[in-house]
């Protein structure tokens, strides 16, 4: 399917109308079944698809690895169903979304208790250098960005420089992608980094966090909770990583001036 459309659009610039065509991003939904049973519906853009279902299905601590998975049947190319080794059966009362508000700090380490994430043990260490480079690289890697500006990012990185990188109309699907990459191709995060647009949200935290990534950067800001949550987990957190600077707001002993 295709990720991009053409549409007719009237531009307006100093008070003068244009006739034109835009590219704009295609928005589809994901129908995710476990053992044949309805689990969720993302909605997305409509490429890497069983990527971004099995890094969601990691992020929710329903898979661990490919090792859990037993097979995977495509019923269309709108839902694709994980059929696992064990047997399954999803909460009714899951909470399928976490939102920004304000928590107190107090429940930030019962919170990733209860979600199964471990304090994340690593002794990788970067250069500010080499993040600065990395981020360059990802910047100019959004193809999709690039002629719709339509979507967010995200790239899993070592010192040598990326490995996985992907686009979606969601800064987490992205993520979700990426690590379902990683998934796949049975990659080792514990030394790797994360790069990805947009803010640091919480939620993005501890998707992070579940996989076991040492370090996010973004080149805008993380919110409060996050920076809890990258406390807890043991994640060096950067945000407005641009240009020659960047704010490192968690997580120094990672980090090589």
């Amino acid at each position: 399917m295709n990720n991009m459309k053409e549409v007719d659009i009237i531009k307006i610039k100093n008070e003068t109308m244009e006739k034109l065509s835009d590219t704009i991003i295609v928005e589809d939904v994901l129908n995710i079944n476990v053992n044949r049973k309805f689990y969720a519906s993302l909605m997305c853009t409509p490429e890497e698809l069983l990527q971004l279902a099995l890094g969601f299905l990691f992020s929710e601590g329903v898979i661990t690895s490919m090792k859990s998975v037993r097979g995977i049947e495509e019923k269309d190319e709108n839902t694709l169903c994980i059929i696992l080794r064990d047997e399954f059966e999803p909460k009714v009362d899951k909470k399928r979304t976490l939102t920004s508000g304000c928590v107190g700090g107090s429940i930030d380490l019962s919170f990733l208790e209860e979600k199964k994430i471990k304090p994340i043990v690593s002794d990788c260490k970067y250069s500010v250098n080499q993040i600065l480079m990395l981020m360059k690289e990802f910047n100019s890697s959004s193809n999709l960005f690039k002629q719709t500006g339509g979507v967010h990012s995200c790239a899993i990185c070592s010192h040598e420089g990326t490995v996985f990188f992907s686009e979606d109309i969601g800064r987490h699907n992205a993520l979700d992608k990426v690590v379902g990459k990683s998934i796949i191709k049975n990659v080792e995060l514990s030394d790797k980094l994360l790069m990805t647009t947009g803010r640091i949200s919480s939620d993005i935290t501890l998707k992070a966090a579940r996989a076991g990534i040492p370090i996010i950067v973004s080149h805008s800001a993380p919110t409060d909770l996050a920076l809890n949550f990258a406390k807890a987990s043991n994640m060096t957190m950067i945000g407005f990583a641009r240009g020659n600077r960047m704010n490192l707001y968690w997580g120094e002993d990672r980090i090589l001036i």
